[in-house]
């Protein structure tokens, strides 16, 4: 684990306090758990597959001009730099 300094108000301490008397636990475990449910509020974890999900929705909102070709994904090559196209 690491450590790390931080100030706090002294209602936040006692509050703090509080708590760990009525779990019965470390205040420094209650300052983990509380850490790590805020910041799955505002940093949620993601999985590899829903960040390609995440990805691929925001891939769909991009503007394309015409049809797309129906080798593109065989000659991806050729649509993105150039060069010769597979057969």
């Amino acid at each position: 684990m690491q450590r790390i300094s931080v100030y706090i108000p002294e209602d936040t301490k006692q509050r703090i306090n509080l708590a760990a008397r009525a779990k019965s636990k470390a205040e420094s475990e209650i300052i983990r758990d509380a850490l790590d449910e805020g910041l799955n509020v505002i940093h949620p974890k993601s999985s590899s597959a829903q960040a390609l999900l995440d990805f691929a929705r925001e891939a769909e909102k991009i503007p394309t001009r015409g049809k797309i070709p129906k080798d593109l994904i065989k000659n991806m090559d050729y649509y993105t730099w150039g060069g010769e196209k597979r057969k």
